[in-house]
Parts: C-alpha cells; sequence; structure tokens
C-alpha cells in the first residue's frame, strides 16, 4: 500500500470492522480500477485489500437464511457494468459474477444503462440500475430481471435513473431515483411482492439518493435540495425539512441511538425525529481539525461510522475519534 486513496464508499460490518472501496488518486475518476479495503481491529494487519478491475458502485453485506438457519455470509462489491465479487466467509477464493444484459460498455450489455445499487431484502440480494433495471439473485451466478412494468427500452425519452433499492421484505420493496428530465424531478416505486406500482414524492422533493428501513411502517428517503422523507406505501411521504438550505445533497444516512444521522454535500448533520423543532443540526465532533467532509454514514454494533473522501471517523455515542488510512498522509 503505497499510492494516496480517495474513498468511494463504505459499509459498517461490527463492531471495529469496516468495508471500504477507493480509487488511486493516480487515476481519473470513474477508472476501471477499485481497491477494496477491509479495517479489522480484531487481527493484524489492521488493513488489508483486493483489486478489482472495475469502479466500483455499491457495497453490501448478504447473509443466507435467517435465524438458526442463516448460512454463509458474504462481502459483495459491484461494478458500474453489473460485474459483481463476493466474498464468502470460510470460502478460499472470491467469487465473480456478471449480471447479464447489464452495463453499457460490457459484453452482452443491452443499453439499459449503468447499475447503482446492490441491497441484501429477504433473502436475496437485489439489484438495480439504468431505465428502471432491478435484478434478484436467485443463485450462483443467476441474476433475474424483477422489473416487468418498469423497465424502459433503450433511449427512450425521461428515462429512470435509479439511486438506490430497499424494503424490510420481499413484499414490500422500494425503488427510487430521479427521473432524466429537466429539474431531475423525483420517482419512487413500490413492489408488494406482485407488481410495482408508482408513488407520488411530496410537492418540491428532491431526487432520492437513498432508502433507509426503519420499520415496515416507516421508511426514509434523502436526496437533492435537502430532501428528507418519512413514511410508506400506504400511508404516503411527508417532506420533513422543506425549509432546510437548498444546498444540502444527502447523500447516505444512518439511524444511531434514536437519531438520524445524515451525510450532506454541507458536511455531517443530524435530525431527532423527537424533536421536529429543532430542525437539522450539524454535528460537532470535537476533532481537531474538524470532520473534512461526509459522503457516507453508517452504523453497526454500537458504531456510527462517518466517511469521507480522505477522513474516516467513527462515534460510540460518547466520542469521536479518527481512524488514520495508512495509504494518506495524516489529517492534523
Amino acid at each position: 500500500m503505497s499510492e494516496t486513496m480517495e474513498f468511494t464508499n463504505a459499509l459498517a460490518l461490527k463492531r471495529g470492522r469496516l468495508y471500504l472501496s477507493a480509487s488511486p488518486d493516480s487515476m481519473p475518476a470513474f477508472s476501471a480500477h477499485t481497491r477494496l479495503f477491509m479495517y479489522d481491529e480484531s487481527e493484524e494487519p489492521f488493513w488489508t485489500y483486493d483489486d478489482v478491475n472495475w469502479w466500483n458502485v455499491a457495497l453490501a453485506l448478504w447473509r443466507e437464511g435467517s435465524g438458526e438457519d442463516q448460512g454463509a455470509a458474504a462481502l459483495c462489491a459491484m461494478s458500474q457494468e453489473g460485474d459483481v465479487e463476493l466474498l464468502i466467509s470460510e470460502a478460499p477464493d472470491a467469487v465473480y459474477e456478471k449480471i447479464p444484459g447489464a452495463g453499457v460498455f460490457s459484453e452482452g450489455a443491452r443499453g439499459w444503462g449503468y447499475m447503482n445499487s446492490l441491497r441484501q431484502i429477504g433473502n436475496h440480494l437485489y439489484a438495480c440500475g439504468g431505465a428502471g433495471q432491478v435484478y434478484r439473485r436467485e443463485g450462483p451466478d443467476c441474476w433475474v430481471h424483477m422489473d416487468e412494468g418498469i423497465l424502459q427500452a433503450p433511449g427512450v425519452k425521461e428515462r429512470l435513473l435509479p439511486s438506490d433499492i430497499n424494503g424490510p421484505h420481499e413484499s414490500a420493496i422500494y425503488f427510487a431515483g430521479c427521473v432524466d428530465a429537466p429539474g431531475l424531478p423525483a420517482f419512487v416505486f413500490f413492489r408488494d411482492g406482485r407488481t410495482w406500482r408508482r408513488l407520488k414524492p411530496p410537492q418540491g422533493a428532491g431526487y432520492v439518493a437513498r432508502i433507509f428501513v426503519e420499520s415496515e411502517a416507516r421508511v426514509w428517503m434523502c436526496g437533492q435540495r435537502g430532501t428528507l422523507l418519512l413514511g410508506n406505501a400506504d400511508d404516503g411521504f411527508r417532506n420533513l425539512l422543506p425549509t432546510v438550505d437548498g444546498h444540502h445533497f444527502f447523500t447516505s444516512m444512518a439511524m444511531f441511538e434514536g437519531r438520524l444521522y445524515l451525510a450532506s454535500s454541507l458536511g455531517l448533520f443530524v435530525y431527532d425525529p423527537a424533536s421536529h423543532a429543532a430542525g437539522l443540526r450539524a454535528v460537532e465532533t470535537h476533532l481537531r481539525p474538524g470532520l473534512q467532509d461526509a459522503n457516507v454514514v453508517d452504523a453497526c454494533d454500537g458504531w456510527l461510522w462517518s466517511v469521507g473522501s480522505k477522513d474516516i471517523a467513527r462515534f460510540d455515542g460518547k466520542r469521536w475519534e479518527r481512524i488514520h488510512h495508512p495509504d494518506n498522509p495524516p489529517i492534523e
């Protein structure tokens, strides 16, 4: 490890473990190369990595089965072309798969566009991409379309540009992003296990970048122009911050100790659902120097993690600490 790195995505796994994607500073943005790091305090060296020859757009953790029947776990990374790497627990080597038809330049691409998000919903991995692509992984190297009624023909006007897919279970899946039209209006679809239906976002909502599921009744969406939505498919959604500074672009969110933390183009912020009148507040970490930026925020096993392009920090509910990456100069 010698090149300086720009962090592009992150996934909190458990106490003291963080999965991280990064791009070497020496390469142009969106180059076909990603370094996937694992930070694990339980064993030395704390930092390990492997390289993939594509631009990573999504990280996910997949666990086979549930409860006492839970089987192997896999760390998953996906490229914009639909390449998928699975690091399956106790398997000696990584598994590589390709979502057929996905992507733009890859062999077999059907012209729908780049992939964007990868999530476990229920027992399956789901992936989504341009023009309304939705796939479910039904077995090794077996990705099937779940986008009947929403998949658009290549070249269609007002193309769907999805950002995320998530849901409490496979009979309640939300799929959201923006429409390629003036103002980039938000779109939201909901699948009840059989069919998709289009939901109507609140007036003025910017395009949705991320979906967070607190419960079946409380689904959060955040995005452009300070958009923060709360609701569900049956009751509808309301915009909680209609008067917030429209320069906020919320790119990620996580619930920690009852409060919602939001990574924004303007920094790290917190919203307390129990104290709506307090509005959106900047997070004071007491780090010196302060938090440089926040592109991804995630919570797991009693820790809140914030990851910017160079800055990694975490919070245990009492104190923030900065995590140094050995490839980059210390932040001081």
